[in-house]
């Protein structure tokens, strides 16, 4: 296993990684049941498609606050207190749904806070990960991180789906408060702290927008980093903002809550394989050719997803998005991390994760409402293949993303200034 999965012969890094698990297959069971809990409530897309906004529309707003905070401070404490609030969240949710006074409005408002956590914890967790691991191993790091995140949608919505199916939303929303609960103990026993207080912690709280400004600026002006960014964004809202579409897609193609599980788990298990090969990769060079197969990958999933008419299909359409999306996710985090300083890295992680999680957002949003009218399988197929032509058109246009693709790493920055 050590010599498989090296990043795991860091004991830190294993607490980190079991917290990663934890978390996550808290937030897949969570999204699961509040997802199809709306649905229920309102028999609406468009319902769906807000509360799965709100829940990632803090990342946008608050994100990039969340990477500056992870700069100036214990970057492990930022993300204990943060994830203690998750745990209160959670079971205020069920405790709602068990006294039966649950609204469409309050699980929005809750989506909303249990988001606002997980902007603060993001930055702070991938900032955190390069200090307990040594340099060559970040991409097995990562790739365990994408294997955690992603692959836990596996047992945390089949999990959510048996609890759902058996005793109800509440009980699923219990759920995931003991799961975050457990999260938190893992954080607690990182024994890792920071050698100095950054000089930026000395600094007004006021100049927390000069510092977001500088992450900014910096993202901007690295062209690696601009490049890579631009293309996760077009990428997470193109072909990774369908959850509001599944209950919907989950009913037309038959099997209603039983189906709409089998998706999640089937993005979790295509998730799980995807990363799990990545953590295996030692050459650089071989880097560049997933890149852009995982790229491709995704938007071919979104195709055979809306055109599929069969639960099989649609599931086997889910576990080949999950790889591709989740291979896609974590090779771009690899080559962000491996770039930028230290001192900057949580502004910058903030932004690829408020990216991500704002693509997503709006596109959710927006798919969730128009699905209402056109139906769900053009907003399926016509994203995925616009996809694969930027990525296609964006691979003939830039030589850096050419380079890129043949040697799995970016052209140093002086040969191209």
């Amino acid at each position: 296993m050590s010599a498989r999965m090296p990043a795991l012969e860091s004991p830190d890094y294993r607490r980190l990684f079991y917290n990663t698990v934890l978390a996550a297959g808290a937030r897949w069971a969570l999204m699961l049941a509040r997802g199809w809990l709306v649905f229920e409530l309102t028999d609406s897309t468009g319902a769906v498609g807000i509360v799965t906004f709100a829940g990632m529309a803090p990342f946008l707003f608050l994100g990039p606050l969340g990477g500056a905070l992870a700069d100036r401070f214990d970057r492990r404490r930022l993300a204990i207190v943060s994830a203690a609030f998750g745990v209160v969240f959670s079971a205020t949710l069920g405790a709602l749904v068990v006294l039966d006074v649950i609204t469409t409005w309050q699980v929005v408002v809750l989506a909303i806070l249990q988001g606002t956590t997980m902007a603060m914890i993001g930055p702070a967790q991938e900032a955190l990960m390069p200090s307990l691991v040594p340099r060559e191993h970040l991409l097995n790091a990562v790739a365990l991180g994408g294997i955690a995140r992603h692959g836990t949608r596996i047992a945390g919505p089949l999990a959510g789906g048996l609890v759902l199916a058996a005793l109800g939303a509440g009980a699923v929303f219990f759920l995931s408060a003991g799961l975050l609960f457990l999260a938190v103990a893992q954080l607690w026993l990182i024994r890792w702290r920071p050698e100095a207080v950054a000089a930026t912690a000395k600094t007004p709280l006021r100049r927390l927008g000069s510092d977001v400004a500088d992450g900014a600026r910096y993202a901007w002006q690295d062209r690696r980093v601009r490049l890579v960014l631009s293309l996760l964004g077009a990428h997470c809202g193109l072909t990774m903002a369908f959850d509001a579409l599944m209950p919907q897609l989950a009913t037309d193609v038959g099997g209603g809550s039983t189906t709409f599980t089998a998706i999640f788990v089937g993005v979790g298990a295509g998730a799980f394989v995807g990363t799990l090969a990545l953590s295996q990769l030692r050459q650089i060079e071989v880097r560049g050719p997933v890149y852009a197969a995982s790229g491709i990958g995704s938007g071919l999933a979104m195709i055979i997803l809306g055109l599929a008419q069969t639960p099989v299909v649609v599931v086997i359409g889910a576990a080949l998005a999950g790889g591709t999306q989740a291979t896609y996710m974590a090779i771009s985090a690899t080559l962000i991390q491996t770039i930028i300083p230290d001192h900057l890295r949580g502004r910058v992680m903030s932004l690829y994760l408020m990216i991500a999680a704002g693509h997503m957002a709006f596109m959710n949003l927006g798919f969730g409402f128009v699905a209402d009218g056109v139906g769900v399988r053009v907003l399926l197929v016509v994203p995925g293949a616009i996809w694969v032509g930027v990525f296609l058109l964006a691979t003939l246009t830039r030589a850096d993303l050419r380079h890129l693709l043949r040697r799995g790493d970016f052209v140093p920055v002086e040969a191209v200034a």
